[in-house]
């Protein structure tokens, strides 16, 4: 999944590596927390935009952060109502 974050955010080097993967790792969690199953989902495009959104906001991604917060709350919430992905 980081390599799919660090193409869609133009980041070509390993520096942030460490910090980008810790990122998608909160991400998770806070899909977790809202009752989003991700184990196991981790190729699912639905969860992969989340991490991307999410990562975007944190790093503020061409001074967008808010709009990035926006879509990924939306995107979390929907989630968090889809049966599909719903914590058993």
């Amino acid at each position: 999944m980081i390599e799919q974050i660090k193409l869609s955010m133009r980041i070509s080097h390993d520096k942030l590596d460490n910090d980008i993967d810790a990122n998608i790792n909160a991400c998770l969690c806070d899909l977790s927390r809202v009752g989003v199953a991700t184990a196991g989902k981790e190729n699912d495009p639905l969860i992969v935009k989340s991490a991307e959104f999410y990562c975007k906001w944190q790093y503020n991604y061409d001074g967008s952060a808010d709009r990035y917060e926006r879509a990924y709350v939306a995107l979390r919430d929907s989630l968090s109502l889809c049966g599909d992905y719903n914590a058993k």
